[in-house]
């Protein structure tokens, strides 16, 4: 007499709830065994502790100087070698508010950070952007807040030994509404960047643009964008290689 399949499955079903039971029970034994400890580093210690390396940096204690290439081809701050160690900070995270600012600028120097990429402050997707948002009607206006977010955190990254690589061109998405025809917007944001090379309205919305941030006085170095050496580094366009195109 053959044994009904119910029961062989109940039964099946029983035995593994007894090798899952068992898994667990010794699990909890071995994290008994080896108890582990909270690692938390919170994202806006400053403290000068053992890991502060802040002092490490060739920039610390003395005044950013402007970058250049020497003769041998390598990096120089005021006649002094200068190796940069960075991270990308993109979208709307390029205008912390600021209170945040200070906090950032001085974690980032505590880990011996003295260059920040400033990526996608166009970015066409973010709440936030230099335009004002992906609901503004044009992109050929500098947005007021977003501009002094951007401002101030550029301020504390320079009171912290930080240089800027700042990018120009990178989601921007032109539209009708910055005086382009209809066909502009058949097309994805990332071929548009193309037209800079090619297209003398779309080159002159972009000099337009780059004019005004470059030229834009920033109240809390009381200097504009071109003239602030801790701008170091200044990207055109974003991937704009032979590979992606």
């Amino acid at each position: 007499m053959r044994t009904p399949r119910a029961v062989v499955i109940l039964a099946a079903l029983i035995a593994i709830s007894g090798i899952i039971a068992t898994m667990l029970w010794s699990i909890e034994e071995k994290r008994k065994e080896y108890e582990l400890f909270r690692f938390y580093l919170p994202w806006d210690d400053r403290s000068e502790t053992a890991t502060h390396v802040k002092s490490w940096m060739s920039v610390y204690n003395r005044t950013i100087e402007r970058v250049s290439i020497g003769a041998d081809g390598r990096l120089y701050a005021g006649g002094r070698r200068i190796k940069f160690m960075g991270v990308n900070i993109g979208g709307a995270a390029c205008f912390p508010r600021k209170e945040d600012a200070e906090k950032i600028a001085g974690r980032l120097a505590k880990f011996g950070i003295n260059l920040v990429r400033l990526h996608g402050i166009d970015a066409n997707w973010e709440r936030v952007n230099i335009f004002g948002g992906y609901s503004a009607p044009t992109t050929r206006n500098l947005d007021p807040e977003a501009l002094d977010r951007l401002d101030y955190f550029i301020a504390k990254l320079k009171e912290n030994g930080i240089y800027v690589n700042l990018n120009l061109l990178v989601a921007r998405r032109f539209r009708t509404a910055d005086g382009l025809p209809q066909e502009i917007e058949q097309m994805d944001w990332k071929d548009q960047h193309a037209l800079i090379f090619i297209d003398k309205q779309v080159r002159e919305l972009y000099k337009e643009y780059v004019s005004q941030l470059l030229t834009h006085r920033n109240p809390y170095t009381n200097m504009t964008y071109a003239e602030d050496p801790t701008i170091a580094f200044v990207e055109i366009a974003n991937e704009m290689g032979a590979w992606f195109w």
